[in-house]
């Protein structure tokens, strides 16, 4: 099948595996690493990946690069931490097999939470453009979110099975990664000229939780519902609150050594943005 799969990575040996034996129809793989200090190079090649090395500077900049490697006309691309169930992998066998009505696809996406399978929540309904004509898309930058545009062409949806999206090994990770994104946020908004008050740090972060937990039926996920959408509202009261700090001190409020996340991530609509 005339499909490359396409994953950019960083120290993900637990994940990359699974990732990689989702697709087994893609005719190539490659996987664009930036400095993985365990086994993740080892174990993309060991299974067939061709592994390229390219030093991180942003997502949309590595993903674009990583892009521009692919030779087959349709690309797939997934981070490291996500996987096609049985029923996605067979719709996308079947569209590409035919003549395809769009140029690129929105893929539905399911949150695997404190050992959940998440169907409530802050996370509720995501899908993501990841399926696409090589020649029709590009990554943009646009901050802690790549994103792709689709130059040529138009979107259709898949609505059979899901990606299976692993983002945190646990709790800890996730508010590690939400102090990372948080930081990269205020840091890009305030350099194209947005700005915080007390009243945003206060308002976003409620209604964000409010939203989440009742709104959109967290309360029906258990204590995983309840955790996800607390976190989720933290996290914006922490990007605007950082804004409100560089709102009254200036940018000299830095990212701390060694704050970058990992190159593999949630891509537009990260868990938790």
């Amino acid at each position: 099948m005339d499909l490359s799969l396409v994953i950019i990575t960083r120290n993900e040996e637990a994940e990359i595996e699974r990732c990689i034996r989702s697709v087994p129809f893609a005719s190539e793989t490659i996987v664009v690493d930036s400095g993985s200090m365990d086994r993740t190079v080892q174990i993309a090649d060991g299974i067939g990946a061709r592994v390229l090395e390219h030093q991180f500077v942003s997502y949309s900049a590595q993903k674009q690069w990583a892009l521009e490697q692919a030779r087959c006309e349709w690309v797939l691309a997934l981070d490291a931490d996500e996987s096609l169930d049985p029923v996605l992998a067979d719709a996308v066998k079947r569209i590409l097999s035919t003549n395809p009505e769009h140029s690129a696809y929105r893929l539905p996406f399911r949150i695997l939470y404190m050992g959940r399978l998440m169907r409530f929540g802050p996370w509720s309904n995501e899908s993501h453009l990841r399926l696409f004509r090589r020649e029709a898309a590009q990554y943009t930058d646009s901050g802690v979110h790549e994103g792709l545009a689709v130059k040529l062409g138009s979107v259709g949806s898949i609505r059979e099975g899901m990606v299976v999206h692993h983002p945190f090994m646990d709790l800890d990770e996730q508010i590690s990664k939400m102090r990372s994104y948080a930081r990269m946020w205020a840091e890009r908004e305030f350099a194209d000229g947005q700005r915080s008050c007390p009243c945003r740090c206060v308002l976003r972060p409620a209604w964000r939780f409010f939203s989440s937990y009742f709104l959109r039926g967290g309360f029906l996920e258990g204590f995983p519902g309840l955790t996800a959408s607390a976190v989720s509202s933290w996290y914006v009261f922490l990007k605007w609150a950082l804004l409100l700090e560089m709102t009254r001190q200036g940018p000299a409020v830095t990212s701390e050594p060694g704050s970058t996340p990992e190159a593999s991530h949630t891509g537009e609509g990260s868990p938790g943005i």
